[in-house]
This record gives C-alpha cells, sequence and structure tokens, in this order.
C-alpha cells in the first residue's frame, strides 16, 4: 500500500479504538481521509511548484478547504468527536505544514495543533525523528 487514505484505513481496521464509532463510521472516515487527501494535501506540492502569482490563489484554495473542517475543530477535539482517530495525525501534519509555511489558519487550527502536539505518542515520535528542541543536534 502506498497512498495515505488506504495506509490509514488498514490501520484503523486493525486498531477499532482509531476510528469513528457507529453504522457510517468506517465510511465517514474514509470520507474524511479522502478529502484532506484529494482536496488538502495534493495542493501542496503544487503550491511549492509555482510562481508567486499562482502560489496565492492556491493558498486561498487551501484555506478554503480547512475552512470546510473549522466547525468541527472548533467544536470538538479532534476531528469526530471526542475520539482520536487515523484522520487526527493526517489533519496535525496538514495543519503544522500550513502553519509553518505562515499561512493564517483560524485559531481553532493552531488549537488542533497544539492538543496533538500534547500527545506523548506525538511527543515521543517528534523525539526520535530529531524534531524537538531538545533532541536536536544543535542542543
Amino acid at each position: 500500500m502506498t497512498e495515505n487514505a488506504a495506509i490509514l484505513a488498514w490501520v484503523a481496521d486493525r486498531t477499532p479504538n482509531l476510528a469513528p464509532r457507529g453504522e457510517l463510521g468506517r465510511y465517514r472516515l474514509i470520507e474524511m481521509l479522502s478529502f484532506l487527501a484529494s482536496e488538502i494535501h495534493k495542493r501542496f506540492p503544487i503550491y511549492f511548484s509555482v510562481s508567486e502569482d499562482p502560489k496565492a490563489v492556491l493558498r486561498e484554495e487551501i484555506l478554503q478547504r480547512f475552512g470546510l473542517l473549522a466547525g468541527r475543530v472548533e467544536r470538538e477535539n479532534y476531528l469526530f468527536g471526542e475520539s482520536f482517530s487515523v484522520a487526527d495525525p493526517y489533519l496535525f501534519m496538514l495543519a503544522r505544514g500550513a502553519q509553518e509555511l505562515d499561512f493564517p489558519l483560524a485559531k481553532c487550527f493552531r488549537d488542533f495543533v497544539g492538543r496533538i502536539e500534547t500527545r506523548p505518542s506525538v511527543r515521543e515520535a517528534e523525539r526520535r525523528e530529531g524534531l524537538t528542541e531538545a533532541s536536536s543536534p544543535r542542543s
């Protein structure tokens, strides 16, 4: 498997507590993973490869797609309520990347990124990958 949506759906099938519950839970998860992949993620490589004028248009498109998720992230801790799912780290990476590019994301996404960053598993992964100050070679 090579596509994020397929890999994350596979993980959720093997770890049911990482998927939304209910009759339509699996399909809502696939819907969300597909949205993240096709509507947000796919625009970033294009954003990096174009000149400034089209870059501004792509930036607005990306922000508009994030805006479609803002209500969910404002109301709940995670994309599917109070339960963390495999879609949350995907959104986390996209939102954090947008922040690093100085995209003016809504406060709810900054809060979301902050919430995910405090999870012990995320802190450990960042430490292992050398993404935290304490483990960077400059420290």
